[in-house]
């Protein structure tokens, strides 16, 4: 064998090594999102009943809004409300606790589905549509892997004549 073809051997069995070596980390790209869906569950004079649906994918969760380690990154809705319109609540659902092998204490996790409940005040004289826009902070996890934060946005549309 000339040292022309050990040297494309090489290359080759290099550039082989170097393909089988990325593939986990390429899968790993897409990343989890956040199916939202924005419920009105009453408008009463001026109380309006909310909740956001949230939908994850299978044997995915996220972090609780008040995780025990300061490290992981809370799941936080924050309601972007027109004016007149007030946040009186959030009441975030009770995590379930999630054992992971190299951790000695278990993580508070949301998932894969969940609601969010918002108590929203609405001024006296509002009439017809208004838009309450959102955003979901998270970061999608699995059993062994955290993905990077990620937002997710969604709106409620009110019929304040209801």
């Amino acid at each position: 064998m000339t040292r022309r073809m050990a040297a494309l051997g090489a290359t080759g069995a290099l550039l082989a090594l170097f393909a089988v070596g990325t593939a986990p980390v390429t899968a790993q790209t897409g990343r989890p999102r956040a199916d939202l869906t924005a419920v009105v569950e009453s408008v009463a004079g001026t109380t309006a009943r909310v909740s956001l649906q949230v939908r994850l994918p299978k044997d995915i969760h996220v972090q609780a809004h008040e995780p025990r380690d300061p490290l992981l990154i809370p799941t936080v809705l924050t309601v972007e409300p027109p004016a007149g319109v007030t946040v009186e609540a959030i009441t975030y659902p009770e995590p379930i606790e999630f054992a992971q092998a190299d951790r000695p204490e278990t993580l508070p996790v949301l998932g894969p589905e969940f609601h969010i409940d918002v108590r929203l005040s609405l001024p006296g004289d509002a009439k017809g549509e208004l838009l309450v826009p959102l955003v979901l902070r998270y970061q999608a996890c699995n059993e062994s892997v955290c993905f990077p934060p990620a937002r997710a946005t969604a709106q409620w549309r009110l019929n304040a004549t209801q």
